[in-house]
């Protein structure tokens, strides 16, 4: 078959055009995308796609595994995929005070012993003394006891509770010198004492711990997880750590105690020597002041107004 000069000329142009394919191919693979002043790599693949832009960075990662977003002066995490979840947005410290209500049970069955040659109550008293002096002075610590008195009448001794130390600073040595004249004599009414911690603790900013030590339930016949219960349904936020004195064979105890903690979101500790009361003790205090962070944005209620519960007083 000849060959036609038109068709001769068709091959050379088709041949210009693919070699000139072939080099724009070469010429543009792995060159980053510019764009203006400031650069912007984009990466991306069935793992991670990164994204860094403007005057500060943007780091973006998607896939199956996890996403990690930073943005803007603060920064913001997000995971997801097939492993789980976590955002956390605007997150700051808390600028209000730490506010710590120690609540010391002092009814007649905190003299038996706990380990060694100490009662209950000589241990607690020691623990929280070598504990204190350790807290920073910005922290304001405040003391209550209940079961402190006896008298036989059930109505006087199912109220018997006192603060021995107002919510404050400046107070550390006012508070150990209260700690060592508590002497258990009475019974156990709780619910009352938590009712009265509630007081000690409204009105005041920051968040609120009351950290209670106690070898007992309620014998007073109320019912102090369903009070917190009721404080918490009303908007009253007090965290309640409880350290449970030798309790690991009173189920029923400790059940109570438990519920008391869960429902103010605070955490029960079972404390069977010495040793474990101080981890317990410490751990709590710890908790309660570096443990206080927010996330924003939230949601405020400008016309909410707190409010109170108290137990009705024993029959007499």
């Amino acid at each position: 078959m000849s060959i036609t000069k038109g068709n001769l000329w068709i091959g050379y142009v088709s041949m210009a055009v693919v070699l000139f394919l072939q080099a724009f191919s070469e010429s543009v693979q792995g060159q980053p995308i510019q764009s203006e002043v400031k650069s912007t790599t984009l990466r991306t693949s069935t793992q991670s796609t990164s994204l860094q832009t403007g005057t500060q960075s943007t780091s973006l990662h998607t896939g199956t595994q996890s996403t990690n977003l930073q943005t803007g002066t603060q920064s913001t995490l997000i995971q997801g995929g097939t492993k789980g979840s976590l955002i956390q947005a605007q997150v700051e410290q808390e600028t209000g005070p730490v506010n710590i209500l120690f609540l010391i049970d002092a009814s007649y069955s905190m003299k038996e012993g706990l380990s060694g040659s100490e009662n209950k109550m000589e241990a607690a008293k020691r623990v929280l003394q070598e504990s204190i002096e350790q807290i920073p002075g910005e922290v304001n610590l405040g003391l209550r006891v209940f079961g402190q008195g006896f008298t036989g009448d059930p109505y006087y001794d199912c109220q018997q509770s006192a603060l021995l130390v107002p919510i404050g600073q400046g107070n550390r040595r006012s508070i150990i010198e209260r700690i060592r004249q508590i002497h258990p004599f009475g019974l156990t009414p709780l619910t009352f004492a938590l009712s009265q911690a509630e007081h000690d603790l409204k009105g005041l900013s920051g968040t609120k711990t009351l950290i209670l030590i106690t070898d007992g339930s309620e014998t007073c016949g109320g019912n102090p997880c369903e009070y917190i219960r009721r404080l918490h349904d009303i908007g009253i936020k007090m965290k309640v750590d409880i350290v449970g004195l030798g309790l690991r064979r009173e189920h029923e105890a400790t059940a109570q105690l438990n519920c008391i903690a869960q429902a103010s979101g605070g955490k029960y500790y079972d404390a069977s020597t010495a040793a474990e009361l101080i981890d317990s003790i410490s751990h709590s205090i710890s908790t309660a002041i570096s443990g206080h962070v927010i996330t924003k944005p939230r949601t405020i209620e400008l016309n909410a107004k707190p409010q109170s519960i108290a137990p009705p007083p024993p029959s007499k």
